[in-house]
């Protein structure tokens, strides 16, 4: 019988691998890489710890590949560690978001640049999905399906730019920022769009047009940017009203 490994959040699902030579590193890279998807999707918030314990108990594993996992996020600044304290997801200021962001916008719309020619009718079927489940999390107010299928949508189209080194660099940028984006959501609400970013940057990538999908990319970017620095600026004079009473 295969042995299955279970992850929970936005990459919830079983995944199997055979019941020999299964070893210690093969459910360390398992977990970090189901860790590593849920760290950019923004399902962990700012500052929240992660036990690794329960983690264990969540993956059905034992403690020690959870732990390598953690070191190696702790190693990619994704995660901060402590002597004696749990893992904890870093606290991200302004200044050093706004810097992440102004990597990531050249970089993701090259990425959308180079996968237009290689969009697939079943590509764009992909998006279309992701794209529905996104707007209906939106709708349910179910914000980390939101951010999950965001993210799904995203490097979906990322992926198809058939450069593993440019994908492997945004993936970074992305777990770097993505617990930022928890800022997003509930309180900042959806943008009303006549047509949303994401249907445009379909049509751009049907019509195969590099420039205007890079263009609607680096848009669709900026937008959720503008929310969620617009909420953090109102829960700023919030607590700055409220000390001056």
């Amino acid at each position: 019988m295969p042995t299955a490994i279970r992850a929970s959040g936005p990459a919830d699902e079983l995944e199997t691998v055979g019941s020999v030579g299964i070893s210690r590193n093969t459910f360390a890279d398992r977990i970090y890489a189901q860790l590593r998807i849920a760290l950019m999707s923004g399902r962990y918030e700012p500052g929240s710890r992660l036990n690794i314990r329960q983690l264990a108990t969540a993956y059905e594993t034992s403690q020690t590949p959870v732990r390598e996992a953690v070191l190696q996020l702790v190693a990619e600044g994704a995660l901060e560690l402590k002597l004696g304290h749990q893992p904890r997801v870093p606290i991200l200021s302004i200044p050093r978001y706004i810097e992440i962001r102004e990597t990531r916008a050249p970089l993701e719309r090259l990425a959308s640049e180079l996968s237009t020619v290689n969009m697939t009718r079943q590509d764009i079927e992909l998006l279309e999905r992701h794209q529905t489940e996104f707007m209906a999390a939106e709708a349910a107010e179910d914000w980390k399906a939101a951010l999950a299928a965001n993210q799904s949508f995203h490097f979906a189209i990322y992926r198809k730019s058939n450069n593993q080194v440019l994908v492997r660099v945004i993936e970074n940028l992305w777990l770097l920022a993505g617990p930022f984006v928890n800022n997003q959501y509930p309180y900042a609400k959806p943008l009303a769009f006549e047509v949303h970013p994401h249907d445009l940057i379909i049509d751009a990538l049907k019509r195969r047009s590099p420039t205007e999908a890079g263009e609607l990319v680096v848009r669709d970017l900026r937008d959720g940017s503008y929310r969620i620095l617009e909420k953090l600026k109102s829960q700023s004079g919030s607590r700055r009203r409220q000390q001056e009473k």
